[in-house]
């Protein structure tokens, strides 16, 4: 007579949306880091600042060589530190940001650690945890981007000029608050965990006269 063999097989189902959710906050991390080492938040001709530097581009299109938009500006084709008085506002925003991109890198490996265990309890607990950390993210990149034009309109009278736009360092973090937010809903969205099934498979074995 055969011999019969019982196996139990475990299959975890992962569901698509954590997976969107993650590439979403790695995808934002690398938006902040652009947006905070990058200099050019906003403008006004040749002249644009960044959180840490402000520089003045070359001149071009026949513009003269020393006219400098901005007084104590750097010279042309460089950079400086930002040491300009009224602006500690311009330090709090980078803090914040900065704070932001470390709650997003905790927010995208709580959710990798979700997606790679198959203890269920931990899953919860990952899947939670990258929830709160993305929420955070959001609220700190939000905070940021608010308090940055609010505060930069009161004081452009420290650059001595009132022609300004906004550039694409600015577009930039703005995009990567708004990518964090997504993530964020996906993982609140989401509630119901990875699905993991059980297949049960029985293996008939031959007798040894058969073999």
């Amino acid at each position: 007579m055969a011999a019969q063999t019982t196996t139990i097989e475990t299959v975890s189902v992962v569901r698509p949306m954590k997976v969107i959710a993650l590439i979403c906050l790695i995808l934002s991390l690398i938006l902040l880091i652009i947006a905070l080492s990058t200099k050019s938040w906003v403008s006004s001709d040749r002249f644009h600042t960044g959180l840490f530097e402000e520089c003045t581009a070359e001149s071009n299109n026949g513009r003269p060589a020393n006219i400098v938009p901005v007084p104590d500006a750097p010279a042309e084709g460089t950079c400086q530190s930002i040491t300009r008085a009224n602006l500690v506002y311009v330090k709090a925003v980078a803090g914040l940001l900065i704070v932001a991109a470390l709650a997003t890198f905790i927010g995208l490996l709580a959710n990798l650690l979700g997606l790679k265990t198959n203890d269920l309890h931990k899953k919860h607990t990952f899947y939670k945890g990258a929830t709160y950390a993305a929420l955070f993210s959001v609220l700190c990149q939000l905070t940021a981007l608010i308090v940055y034009p609010v505060c930069f309109f009161f004081t452009m009278n420290t650059y001595g000029i009132r022609n300004w736009a906004f550039d694409w360092s600015y577009g930039v973090a703005f995009g990567a608050m708004l990518i964090t937010f997504g993530a964020s809903l996906m993982l609140i969205c989401d509630k119901e965990h990875d699905e993991i099934y059980y297949k049960e498979k029985t293996i008939y074995n031959p007798p040894d006269n058969f073999a």
